[in-house]
This record gives structure tokens, sequence and C-alpha cells, in this order.
């Protein structure tokens, strides 16, 4: 493992399980400097022992908590290099017209506005130093109809974030990007497919790949885009998602005898 990310000081959101986890762990590796944020004390803080980084209890849909998280950073490491803003739920489910006006905005509280105000405070920690790293989880779903609908219309959301907050940042050295995973195996997207077993079954047969994404795959697209490999990389969103998005048609569709139809649908010479 490379220690292209030594000492860069970076804050994680939702890091005590999943992506969060799995992200926090392979910073560690490569030698980043962690300062985590989760609402499950007990595995934040044991997570954040055995990695030898600092931990908070955060509620991402309060700014207070956001904020005060971003300031740990910089109170014990003088800067901040890295914000990351993973912490996610799967939220409302069900049919547009029966999802529950709480249900919506609870939503749209964690995937939405906590990655707004993960990219205010981590903004104004790192103006003054004419760098940083802004990255942030949207989804496969933010980029087409593949989740829950607050679900989807959250993570097509932080990608139009990151894409304007890019714009407002670049000429501050600041670069601000998003990965959008597809299927990874972990405890929410579980939830969904109803074990890991089916989960995992699922994702192999829908990815055209023909692999299960694993969540230390996804840390390593964050790893890159926090790394200086990416020095040029500024409102982008990477899928690393085994071709979900993007490989619509597999290649049994290309496999017919070459041939070139006409205007008129009629097959001609060529």
């Amino acid at each position: 493992m490379t220690m292209r990310l030594g000492g860069k000081v970076t804050v994680i959101t939702g890091a005590s399980s999943g992506l969060g986890e799995a992200t926090a762990r392979r910073f560690a590796r490569e030698g980043a400097l962690l300062v985590l944020g989760d609402i499950r004390e007990d595995a934040g803080l044991a997570l954040a022992d055995s990695l030898g980084a600092q931990f908070m209890l955060c509620d991402v849909t309060r700014e207070a908590d956001v904020a005060a998280l971003v300031a740990r950073a910089s109170e014990v490491h003088g800067r901040l290099d890295c914000m990351i803003n993973n912490a996610g739920q799967l939220g409302a489910v069900g049919r547009v017209e029966e999802i529950e006006d709480r249900a919506w905005h609870d939503t749209l509280a964690v995937l939405l506005d906590s990655v707004f105000y993960g990219m205010k405070h981590a903004a104004k920690a790192m103006r003054p130093c004419g760098q940083g790293v802004i990255l942030s989880t949207s989804s496969a779903a933010g980029l087409a109809p593949l989740g829950p609908h607050a679900y989807t219309a959250a993570k097509h959301a932080v990608i139009g974030l990151t894409r304007s907050v890019a714009a407002e940042l670049a000429g501050d050295g600041i670069r601000v990007n998003a990965v959008a995973p597809g299927n990874v195996p972990t405890r929410m997207t579980e939830l969904a497919y109803g074990d890991a077993e089916a989960m995992r079954k699922a994702a192999q047969a829908r990815n055209p790949l023909g692999r299960v994404v694993e969540a230390d795959e996804i840390a390593g697209a964050f790893a890159y885009l926090a790394s200086d490999d990416a020095i040029n990389v500024t409102g982008q969103v990477i899928a690393p998602d085994a071709g979900l998005v993007e490989c619509r048609l597999d290649s049994a569709y290309y496999a017919r005898p070459a041939t070139y139809f006409d205007a008129d649908g009629d097959r001609a010479g060529r």
C-alpha cells in the first residue's frame, strides 16, 4: 500500500460502518490523519481507536454537529485537507403517492442537507489555506432511476451540488468531486434486497462486468480523488459500478451479424 495520503487531514461522516468504515480503513492505510463522525458512538470509538483516529458523535442532520466535526480537525491537526460527506441511509421507500411528508424530509436531511453542511464548513476551513478536497457519496441512483424516489432525488441533487460548488471553489484551489457506487454489499444495501446473499447474487447478475463491487474498491476511488493523482480532477462524478449505469446493452446485443440498414430500414451493401 502506498502512502499517497500521508499526513492528509481527513474528516469522514458516517464512518462507523459500510462505505464510511471501508474508506476510513483505506485512508488510514495510506497515511491519512482521520477525524471520524457518526451517530453510532460505540462502533465509531472502536474504529477510531483501532486506526489511531479522532472520533466525535455527529448527527449530520444538525449543522452544528457537522461544523464541530470540521472544527475538531482544525483544532487537532491545524488544518483540513479532505472532507468526505458519506453519511447515508436508504430512507423513504414506497409508491410516490404513499410516501409521507416526514419520511421524505427525513431522507433528504440525511442524504442531501448533510452534504450541504459538510461542503459549507469544509469550504470555510479550506479557503484560507488555498487548497483542499471535498468529496461526497452519491450513487448510481444519482445517475439513473435505480433506487427509491427520495433516495434517487437526493443522490441526483448531490451530483448537481458537487458540480456547482466545484465551479465556485476552483479559484480557491479546492477540488470538489463525487463518487457514485452501484450495488455494494453493505448493511444499507442488504436491507433493500433482504439479506447479504440475495444482494450479492442480484449485484453479480445486474452488473455488466459480472462481479460484485466491494466496499474497499469504492474506498479506493475516494483515495484516488483525495490524492495528488487527481490534482486536475474537479466537478466530476466517478461511478465505480461495474458498468451498471453506462453499459445497459450486453455483448449479446452486439453479436448480431454485421450489416447496414438504410433510412427505409432495408439492408444495403456497404
